[in-house]
């Protein structure tokens, strides 16, 4: 037999087959007690290494009082609002200094400041230092400024340079709201001294529309008219939206003409409209877009991925930073991994597992997506890609599982395959899992299948919590059923994918074959661009 793994618990008293057992080992109860084992540090985590760089995505958020700052950051990264108590609605009690953060989301850190009211004079130069002191030169990118949300009613505005982005929120106009003010106009200077491309969001888009549906229903009753155009009403709210862009746009390029003349670094601005009103039709669609806006505005790794994994509204984002910090090094050459060889299978596997799951960043403080039980789920959602080799282990089948184990790893084994026994893996499967990585085509094959089945279940799992979670913690009973779906509904068809991908053995042993990799794969599915 192989020589047992460097890892294990040494059994004593109790002999299977002249093979000594310990009392615990002789029990499955004991399975369900049993953790995943520590990784060693030869398999360090890629995401873990790009985070240190910049840990979290840093929020300023300013603006008028009372226009649902706290909302937007709750609905953005998914926590509860009442942990972050920043000063909406309460003028003058903001600390711009002060760092809040949330135990539902570690990866994002708030500064809230108070808003421009009338009658306080010495609050733009507190803004206009603090912003300042975020954006200096040689400043380390944990440091600085990623974001600025400037609310001024309910309109948004975003502003982003390198590490640096400033978001001016102001109010979907509506009657009789100006759409600039001075306050607003210092931020803009400031921000095109400091040449930042520019976003404006207008924000709670549901007002704008109510009130276009409000004066449809006035003329219907004035008319004596049944019913009401909702497709005409809606396009009178998109119209007079466009019209409000199309002025803020004009205002926005009189100052940059009247203040500068930058127009080889000139950075034409984006819009997003948004709601955060859950019973407005399409507002997910709205905060998507925001996040995707911000996303493009970012040009470095050190603030685009904490952003990706911060935010917890766009899917699309979570998708594409797994597989860019994948292929940084372990979904490279799998076939063929220097990064793997020498190191058991199933902690390749669990490495694998681990970081897609961090850059997911789900808000699951029971730790069920990096449990024991979920990770064998997915490895029983991988076992048509597991090597059926015919060998004398198939005939261990009709021993019981500890006497079975104790057959392969001898009388020192990990308490860890026993869970795997418990869980009805076979002895073919854990001989396989607990083997040192294989240079192989079917090792590939297992990996890129895993990395692929993982990476869909968690945006079917991301899509699902968005719709009937929002907001709230993950539970069992969400991830299971989801599982179940996504077993029942789309394993057969990634699995056919997987192998319609995968070359025969001897093309790849042979003749390099062009084969799609496995980001490719994964966007196809999602129907995503590459």
């Amino acid at each position: 037999m192989n020589a047992p793994p460097p890892y294990g618990m040494a059994v004593q008293s109790v002999m299977v087959n002249n093979t000594p057992l310990s009392p615990a080992m002789a029990s499955l109860s004991s399975a369900e007690h049993v953790v995943m084992e520590p990784l060693p540090p030869s398999l360090p985590s890629t995401v873990d290494e790009t985070l240190a760089r910049c840990p979290r995505f840093r929020i300023l958020v300013v603006g008028n009082t009372g226009v649902g700052k706290s909302r937007l950051i709750a609905n953005i990264f998914s926590i509860d609002q009442e942990h972050i108590d920043i000063a909406d609605g309460r003028a003058g009690t903001a600390d711009i200094d002060r760092e809040y953060t949330s135990k539902d989301n570690p990866r994002f850190l708030l500064h809230d400041s108070k808003g421009f009211e009338p009658g306080i004079t010495n609050h733009w130069g507190i803004v206009e230092k603090f912003i300042r002191q975020r954006s200096k030169k040689g400043l380390p990118v944990e440091q600085r400024l990623h974001a600025l949300w400037y609310r001024y009613g309910n309109f948004d505005t975003s502003i982003t340079h390198r590490y640096f982005t400033y978001r001016l929120c102001i109010e979907a106009p509506r009657s009789g709201l100006r759409l600039m003010q001075t306050a607003d106009e210092e931020l803009l200077k400031l921000a095109m001294n400091q040449k930042i491309p520019v976003i404006v969001v207008f924000t709670k888009l549901d007002l704008l529309y109510n009130e276009f549906f409000l004066k449809a229903t006035r003329r219907q009753d004035q008319q004596n008219n049944p019913s009401i155009d909702h497709d005409k009403v809606v396009e009178e709210a998109r119209g007079s939206l466009r019209a409000s862009i199309e002025g803020f746009r004009q205002q926005f390029d009189h100052l940059k003409i009247r203040r500068f003349s930058w127009s080889s670094t000139y950075q034409p601005l984006n819009y997003v409209a948004v709601s955060t009103n859950q019973k407005f039709l399409g507002f997910l669609q709205t905060l998507e877009e925001l996040t995707e806006v911000t996303r493009k505005c970012l040009h470095t790794e050190e603030t685009f991925i904490p952003w990706a994994v911060a935010q917890r509204i766009d899917p699309k984002q979570k998708v594409q930073t797994s597989i860019e910090e994948g292929s940084k090094k372990y979904w490279k050459n799998l076939a063929k991994s220097t990064v793997f060889k020498g190191h058991v299978l199933k902690d390749c596997l669990w490495r694998i597992h681990m970081d897609i799951v961090k850059v997911w960043n789900f808000r699951d403080p029971e730790g069920l997506l990096a449990g024991k039980e979920f990770h064998m789920e997915m490895l029983k959602l991988n076992e048509p890609f597991m090597p059926q080799s015919q060998t004398p282990l198939d005939a261990l089948k009709h021993l019981p599982v500890v006497a079975a184990l104790a057959v392969i790893f001898g009388p020192i084994f990990p308490p860890l395959a026993i869970a795997f026994g418990a869980a009805g893996f076979t002895m073919v499967a854990i001989n396989f899992l607990f083997s040192n990585y294989h240079a192989a085509p079917e090792t590939a094959l297992y990996l890129e299948a895993y990395i692929i089945n993982l990476t869909l279940f968690l945006h079917e799992l991301f899509v699902t919590a968005l719709q009937i979670q929002w907001q709230r913690p993950l539970n069992n009973e969400v991830v299971m059923t989801t599982l179940e779906h996504f077993k029942e509904m789309k394993a057969q068809q990634i699995q056919q994918l997987i192998r319609d991908n995968a070359p025969s053995i001897r093309d790849a042993l042979a003749v390099e074959r062009r084969k799609r990799n496995i980001g490719d794969l994964i966007h196809g599915h999602l129907g995503m661009d590459s």
